[in-house]
C-alpha cells in the first residue's frame, strides 16, 4: 500500500495554491487540504492536525512568520516548510528563527516543494495528534451585528450585511430566493437602486468577512436563477 502523508497548504495566491494542491494530489502520496489565510488555517488545524504545513510567508492579516511562531508553541510536532518571495538574509533568518524546518524561495519547482515536504516528514517521523472532539465555531451576534472568528477576533457587520446573514443562516442548506432577499433587505424608498447588483456586491462583502473569520467563501453558494444558500455551521447569539 502506498504511503500517504498529510499536508496542509497555506497560500493566499489562489492560482499558486490550486497548482500546489493539484500537483501534490496527483502524486497519489498526499492527503491535501488548503487555506488562504491564518483564520482558515487555524480552523483546519482544529479539525485535523497535519504532519507537515506548507506555509507562505506573505499572508494577509497575519504573516507566515507569526503563524509559525504560534504553531511551534501550539503544535510542536507539525513540520513547517516555508515558501517565500523574500530573498534577503534577514527574512530567511526570521523564517528559521520562527521554527521552519525548510525555507524555499519563490518561484520554486513543484518537485522541489514536494521533496522538501517529504524530507521534513521522513526526517522527523512526526505523527499528528488526534483532533479535539469539537471544533470552535464562528459566532454571529445578531443584536450587536458582529462576527467572532475562530481566532477570537470580533468583526463588525454593516446593518444590511447582518440582515442578509441572519436571513441566510436561519435556514441553513435551504435556498433563499432573490425576490425574498429583495423584499426583506430593500424598501420602496430604494426604488432607484439596481437591486441585483447591490445584492451581488452585498454577498461578496459578506463572504469576505466570513472568510476573514475562518469560513470558506463557499459558505454562501450562488444558485443561478434562484437565489443563495448558506451551508456553513454558525453559532448564533441573540
Amino acid at each position: 500500500m502506498t504511503q500517504m502523508w498529510d499536508v496542509l497548504v497555506c497560500e493566499d495566491f489562489v492560482d499558486l495554491r490550486e497548482a500546489l494542491v493539484d500537483y501534490l494530489e496527483e502524486t497519489g502520496q498526499w492527503r491535501v487540504r488548503s487555506a488562504g489565510n491564518g483564520a482558515v488555517l487555524r480552523r483546519l488545524l482544529v479539525e485535523r492536525v497535519p504532519q507537515v504545513l506548507l506555509l507562505d510567508v506573505g499572508l494577509p492579516h497575519e504573516s507566515g512568520i507569526d503563524i509559525a511562531r504560534w504553531l511551534r508553541s501550539a503544535y510542536p510536532e507539525v513540520g513547517i516548510v516555508m515558501l517565500s518571495g523574500r530573498y534577503s538574509s534577514s527574512d530567511r533568518l526570521a523564517g528559521w528563527r520562527a521554527g521552519a524546518d525548510a525555507y524555499l524561495l519563490k518561484p520554486a519547482e513543484m518537485e522541489e516543494v514536494e521533496l522538501a515536504l517529504k524530507a521534513v516528514v521522513q526526517r522527523s517521523g512526526r505523527v499528528p495528534d488526534a483532533a479535539p472532539a469539537a471544533a470552535p465555531l464562528v459566532r454571529f451576534n445578531r443584536r450587536q451585528g458582529t462576527l467572532t472568528g475562530f481566532d477570537g477576533q470580533v468583526h463588525r457587520l454593516a446593518p444590511r450585511e447582518a440582515a442578509l446573514l441572519q436571513v441566510l443562516a436561519q435556514s441553513p442548506g435551504s435556498i433563499v430566493e432573490v425576490n425574498t432577499l429583495r423584499r426583506l433587505l430593500w424598501t420602496e424608498e430604494d426604488a432607484e437602486t439596481d437591486v441585483n447588483n447591490a445584492l451581488f456586491s452585498l454577498v461578496r462583502r459578506l463572504r469576505r468577512k466570513l472568510e476573514t473569520c475562518g469560513l470558506d467563501e463557499s459558505a454562501i453558494s450562488v444558485m443561478r436563477g434562484r437565489g443563495y444558500r448558506f451551508s456553513a455551521t454558525l453559532a448564533i447569539d441573540s
